[in-house]
């Protein structure tokens, strides 16, 4: 029988689909699913192994590695195409897959594969392993492109892109036994043995009834539209004092309440550049006027910044700094957390705890975007933070968090308990929803870690479809970083 609890809590929290109103199960329908507007929930024919919500790399990752242990798994993706905060988000970084000394590779598999692959294509640009802040610039369209071939190649992977999760249906606590997804036919049911929850922000297992912790909406990362630039290269010939930094203080008159950002080249696209300088704060992407505030505000920040250079940088037409393209999507940093079996510490990152069930590997710095502008931590015990003075421009500080010991770590882990819901039975979480400590978060969030966390899930998930496991058991040795 079907769970109507957790089918009416997944449908009435999808945003798009508020108008449908509650969802209720139809007597004289034969028991089938619908809204109270007579929308139907359809049935896909045959049942998935796993169903995977979510098509980042997180997402993809899953899928092909349960795809490769032999299951049949649906890949649903609610944009036009797979890569996530890389390829919708345009963010093109992937933090180094080496120790912070830079003496042992610490991340390998599919993360390994692609970028490798990438490099092959000229459409990446590595950075030396021991670079805090880049470990390899990326070609996001190549990206994009990649993702396709790799699901495309793996015919046990059926993908759905264009397709929003909109509920989860259960037959008991914790057992998850279809996932209801919108799409342009309307409402369709993808029956599944186990899933992964790739969404970023939790939202399979919300609508599951599992349970779910978010922080206060004014302690969350804040969130970033990305663009990319032309014109900045000659701004720079001609005005040598140019730098989008200068842009922030406010004589410029860009109304922005932060002064961080960051910029990167665009591999393969001499004269471009990628620009990551909007910040929207105190917003909760899980509520959906929350995030279409964000989306709008985000780009409202970067029209602004636009304008503010090409008064304060006059340049010839033609020569001006111009939008070349927008994030599709506002590049999310937190929102919704799962209650795991573990929640990953700040001390447990920071010190480089080792775990058992190790799952991902990574020597990312700690960075959190709060207030108006950053706080780094370091392994090695340092700590730089950038503050604003009352003119309205910044400084850096610098100090430590801890101090010089010879024991310093040069990698941390994060284990597979942080990404099991509790009293989930077939339900995992990889990626940016994963149970970790805020500050821990700044560090465990980056698409590096998640890509592990992703490809850990998919082995999980056939393992425990091949020994009939519950998800709290199912890892194994295998299981671990690649």
């Amino acid at each position: 029988m079907i769970d109507r609890r957790s089918f009416v809590f997944g449908a009435a929290g999808l945003g798009s689909l508020a108008g449908f109103g509650a969802a209720r199960t139809d007597a004289a329908a034969g028991g089938v699913p619908s809204a109270a507007g007579g929308v139907a929930v359809a049935d896909l024919p045959g049942e998935f192994d796993v169903v995977v919500a979510g098509g980042s790399c997180t997402g993809v990752f899953a899928a092909l590695t349960a795809a490769e242990a032999g299951a049949k798994v649906a890949l649903v993706e609610m944009s036009g195409g797979f890569g996530g905060t890389a390829t919708q988000g345009l963010v093109p970084v992937w933090h180094s897959l080496h120790s912070t000394d830079g003496k042992r590779q610490i991340v390998g598999g599919l993360t390994e594969s692609v970028e490798r692959e990438l490099l092959r294509r000229g459409e990446a640009k590595r950075e030396h392993p021991t670079n805090p802040s880049v470990g390899t610039y990326l070609n996001v369209a190549g990206l994009q492109l990649l993702l396709d071939e790799m699901v495309a190649k793996q015919k046990s992977v059926v993908p759905f892109l264009h397709t929003r999760l909109a509920a989860a249906e259960c037959d008991r606590a914790g057992h998850v036994t279809a996932a209801v997804v919108a799409d342009k036919s309307g409402l369709r049911r993808l029956r599944g043995k186990f899933f992964i929850d790739a969404t970023g922000d939790a939202d399979l297992c919300r609508y599951a009834g599992l349970a779910t912790w978010k922080l206060p909406k004014a302690e969350m990362q804040a969130h970033t539209t990305c663009a990319i630039l032309s014109g900045a290269d000659g701004i720079r010939r001609k005005h040598p004092g140019f730098g989008f930094n200068e842009i922030t203080k406010p004589k410029y008159g860009a109304k922005l309440e932060h002064v961080f950002g960051w910029e990167a080249p665009v591999v393969g696209a001499q004269g471009l550049t990628f620009l990551a300088y909007t910040r929207v704060s105190s917003c909760d992407p899980s509520l959906p006027d929350e995030l279409t505030r964000a989306e709008i505000e985000g780009r409202a920040q970067l029209r602004r910044i636009v304008d503010a250079v090409n008064r304060a940088f006059p340049m010839p037409e033609g020569e001006r700094l111009a939008v070349v393209a927008v994030a599709p999507h506002v590049g999310l940093r937190e929102s919704c957390h799962v209650e795991g079996l573990y929640r990953l510490t700040t001390e447990d990152l920071l010190y480089g705890r080792r775990f058992d069930d190790a799952i991902a590997r990574g020597s990312y710095r700690v960075d959190i975007h709060e207030g108006a502008g950053i706080t780094f931590r370091y392994l090695d015990g340092r700590e730089v933070r950038q503050v604003v003075k009352a003119d309205g421009s910044s400084e850096w500080k610098s100090g430590r968090w801890r101090r010089d010991t010879e024991d310093l770590p040069t990698w941390y882990e994060i284990p597979y308990r942080s990404i099991v819901p509790k009293e989930a039975e077939n339900v995992l979480a990889p990626g940016r929803a994963l149970d970790c400590a805020r500050d821990a978060y700044g560090a465990s969030r980056v698409m590096v870690n998640c890509n592990q966390m992703g490809a850990a899930a998919g082995r999980a998930a056939a393992n425990a479809l091949k020994h009939g496991l519950v998800a709290p058991k199912a890892f194994a040795p295998g299981n671990g970083p690649a």
